[in-house]
């Protein structure tokens, strides 16, 4: 029997060097961050409006919400947001790696879906609806 490729969510955006501007968590067991791209027009970078990165399920959200309550994003920029190496993840069972610079930090987020909007999107807004880029 032939296996076919498991096809995850789309991360959609380089999260490399960018800039987590809010963090809303719920209703339920869920949390948004709000992220300003690092985008380079020829030598020079600048952080781009907010975009949403809802996590929906998170299996860890007491290990996550700990996190952040110490504020790493207020000291530091993510390296990187990517599907975690180990565990790999499968659909309705998503790993993620988040690593912020200069401050040593890897947390791994589980959860079951993930939604990223587009730059300016409200975190609830349908895809390509104008927001307001204020803090979540």
């Amino acid at each position: 029997m032939r296996r076919r490729p498991v096809e995850l969510p789309s991360l959609v955006h380089d999260f490399s060097h960018a800039h987590i501007c809010g963090v809303v968590f719920g209703p339920r067991r869920e949390f948004t961050l709000a992220v300003s791209l690092l985008v380079w027009h020829q030598q020079t970078g600048r952080l781009t409006d907010p975009a949403p990165v809802r996590f929906g399920g998170v299996e860890n959200l007491d290990e996550v919400r700990a996190c952040f309550a110490a504020a790493p994003h207020e000291r530091s920029e993510l390296a990187w947001l990517a599907y975690a190496a180990d565990p790999a993840s499968r659909p309705g069972r998503l790993v993620f790696d988040l690593v912020f610079e200069r401050i040593d930090l890897r947390l791994l987020v589980r959860c079951s879906s993930l939604q990223v909007g587009a730059p300016g999107e409200a975190p609830d807004a349908e895809p390509g609806a104008a927001a307001d880029t204020g803090r979540l």
